[in-house]
């Protein structure tokens, strides 16, 4: 989805893709991962297994929080460098479960924390449960009891649709994806020429959205 928009000329900053790189390339938050979750989190190639690391948060919320407070200011931090270097018509923010309430200092209203990033619109993508189990055991190569794990600490697909400002139902083909892509980026152009009013003063930059 995120190619897509891309291929239209859009700025991609994927928050997921930052908090991998960190991960893999930070010495010292790698021997803080070591020092919570024991050296089995290590594969042989001296890299943290991120399955395991999933598996290990999501069994225990104190250690998500933990993992989250190690991870979201330095991720914070470069999603603000990467949106004052973006060149695109406007920028597009990829941030798994931004609704789930564990990213909150990504809000659409006035900043109440330091780690702050305005977000104008939220596009929400949705899939049907069955078809989210199946791209995350294809993808990720997760075990049923590990996707379960993820869904469970999700909210629900209704108040996730309250909460989004636009939605795209990623159910059927590449083609038909890719109209919608295309028919949702005709609005944000349309949005980002309309009378100056209708932004606040942060919109800049145009419009960070988000995937679910």
């Amino acid at each position: 989805m995120a190619s897509y928009f891309a291929a239209l000329g859009v700025s991609i900053i994927d928050a997921d893709q930052i908090g991998r790189e960190l991960i893999n390339n930070s010495s010292e938050i790698r021997k803080k991962l070591v020092a919570r979750f024991g050296v089995d989190l290590l594969k042989k190639s001296n890299e943290i297994d991120r399955n395991k690391l999933r598996a290990a948060i999501f069994n225990n919320p104190k250690d998500r929080e933990w993992l989250e407070g190690l991870l979201h200011p330095l991720i914070y931090q470069q999603i603000q460098e990467a949106i004052k270097k973006a060149t695109g018509m406007y920028c597009l923010l990829v941030i798994p479960l931004l609704l789930e309430g564990r990213t909150s200092s990504l809000h659409k209203k006035k900043p109440s924390t330091p780690n702050y990033i305005k977000l104008n619109r939220i596009l929400l993508v949705t899939t049907s449960r069955e078809l989210q189990i199946q791209r995350a055991e294809e993808r990720d190569l997760l075990e049923k009891n590990q996707i379960d794990a993820i869904l469970a600490a999700q909210i629900s697909p209704i108040e996730s649709i309250k909460r989004a400002d636009d939605i795209i139902h990623n159910e059927s083909n590449l083609q038909s994806l890719y109209q919608s892509t295309q028919t949702m980026h005709e609005k944000y152009l349309s949005l980002l020429h309309a009378p100056k009013n209708f932004l606040d003063d942060s919109a800049f930059l145009g419009y960070y959205l988000a995937f679910k």
